[in-house]
């Protein structure tokens, strides 16, 4: 399979320049909101062209998008994301191709047009009844929100991320080939390929503190909701994206083509080091931990395929270098002589991010936990619906600083999976997991006869599984969009 082709090429091109673009939108608001509208015209015409087209864009802009506000429109003091925009282009045009497409000599009192949005229910697509019942879960967590009184404007935002689950359906319609398979591969690859060197862009310039450049970037960061940087008591500039997960999960893809295709090709090789040296760079305990369980997964893979303790000594060996160039990277990337770096104490900076249990965001995530217990026991099978909120005492600096004394009411949680049911209870987080459960055996079958992705993919899958613990990601359209990929690469390759 080549991971770089036309579209890896086009996608690099097309991504630095919205990137860039971007960065303008945020010296000259009016041309956010022309870029804005131009690249929806853009997407609607492509789309309406072919459907592949405008899913392309969408994950494009899913992959490297973090909250998906590269670009967006103030309505009556709401900002409309790009993201969601896209969204609705893809849905709106795939409904109404699906409409266009039904024959008017099938339209009869014993069959409506409803059965063209119908898929196989073959053995081969079981996972497909699991998708609809957490559908109904979803829908519900909606409905019983309204019911329940529960701020519309919360349960809006709460309940937007979980509505794009809906884009299954385009994406199946979509995903029919190997081809197509390989073009999103192409598309993701160049998206991690930029994020990676983005990374390391905003760690040089900020750690060398080039001011006429840090003050913008900082601040259009954190206006669009791309990423955050934070300096660290150690003097490094920890660099965080939202859609850093995809390369946690890029590193895993990387080293399985490393391990079971090519292991002499050193595009994987620059892949593999640049998504761990990003992962690192993010300070992110969360991703961590998601790593260290994959790797474990790895070593589970190699004793089941029955891999010599030799070979797995040279993975594990290979591991150690991949790990050391990457820390190497972070090193010189951060210290490097000219201009002048700032001081930093890399004795610490690791150790100290692994061991200090008392942070401010390690507080604030345990201090959350007692009475986020205590609204998930009201409900604790239905769930309280999206929109519910839950006040506790933060002790982060940032809920101190708007809130005196730190009271915070919130609906959203960095305890993944107790998010999950606190808003469709236990039973909606049960038909979740099951889903994702069958994705895996579906995934686990494709890799015992030889599929190469299939095991990079499902290593992925449990980094983000692992990271969803601390982290939400499994509720949000970051998480949500590689479920969905997983499921159309497994059921496509199967058939």
């Amino acid at each position: 399979m080549n991971l770089f082709g036309k579209y890896f090429k086009t996608s690099l091109l097309f991504i630095f320049f919205a990137l860039t673009l971007s960065f303008v939108a945020y010296f000259f608001p009016l041309f956010n909101k022309v870029a804005f509208f131009v690249i929806l015209a853009m997407a609607l015409i492509l789309t309406l062209e072919k459907l592949e087209y405008g899913i392309y864009i969408l994950l494009a802009e899913l992959f490297i998008g973090s909250k998906g506000y590269l670009f967006y429109f103030d309505a009556g003091g709401t900002s409309v994301s790009l993201r969601i925009a896209l969204f609705l282009i893809v849905m709106a045009v795939w409904i109404y191709k699906k409409i266009k497409d039904y024959p008017s000599s099938e339209r009869s009192e014993s069959r409506n047009i409803l059965s063209n949005f119908s898929f196989s229910t073959s053995s081969k697509n079981k996972i497909w009844r699991w998708y609809w019942i957490l559908l109904v879960f979803i829908a519900w967590g909606f409905i019983w929100g309204i019911i329940r009184g529960n701020s519309f404007q919360n349960l809006f935002f709460d309940f937007n991320g979980w509505l794009y689950f809906v884009l299954i359906f385009p994406i199946m319609d979509v995903v029919k080939s190997r081809e197509q398979i390989e073009n999103i591969l192409q598309i993701f690859t160049g998206a991690v390929a930029i994020v990676i060197v983005k990374t390391f862009f905003f760690l040089y310039i900020f750690s060398h503190g080039f001011e006429v450049v840090v003050f913008p970037v900082y601040h259009w960061l954190r206006q669009f909701l791309i990423g955050e940087v934070t300096l660290m008591p150690s003097g490094f500039y920890r660099i965080f994206f939202q859609s850093q997960i995809y390369l946690l999960i890029g590193f895993f893809i990387f080293s399985a083509f490393l391990i079971w295709g090519n292991k002499k090709d050193k595009k994987y090789w620059l892949l593999a080091i640049g998504s761990l040296t990003s992962v690192l760079i993010s300070f992110s305990r969360s991703f961590w931990v998601g790593l260290a369980v994959g790797l474990l997964a790895l070593l589970v893979i190699l004793i089941i395929k029955k891999f010599s303790l030799g070979k797995i000594v040279k993975i594990g060996l290979a591991g150690i270098v991949i790990l050391v160039i990457s820390l190497a990277a972070t090193f010189v990337t951060a210290q490097f002589p000219f201009p002048e770096p700032g001081k930093i104490s890399f004795a610490s900076m690791f150790s100290d991010r692994l061991t200090d249990l008392d942070e401010a965001a390690v507080r604030s995530r345990w201090d959350l936990l007692p009475p986020l217990g205590k609204e998930i026991i009201k409900h604790p099978i239905i769930g309280s619906g999206f929109g519910t909120t839950v006040t506790y005492k933060s002790s982060d600096p940032r809920a101190v600083q708007v809130n005196p004394g730190g009271i915070f009411t919130t609906y959203a949680f960095e305890w993944g999976y107790l998010d999950i049911m606190l808003k469709i209870g236990l039973a909606g987080l049960a038909v979740y997991l099951l889903l994702i459960v069958k994705i895996w055996r579906l995934g686990w079958g494709l890799g015992q006869s030889g599929g190469i992705l299939s095991f990079g993919l499902l290593l992925g899958l449990a980094a983000l599984l692992t990271t969803n613990f601390f982290s939400p990601y499994l509720n949000h359209p970051l998480g949500i969009g590689y479920i969905m990929l997983c499921s159309s690469f497994f059921i496509k390759v199967k058939e």
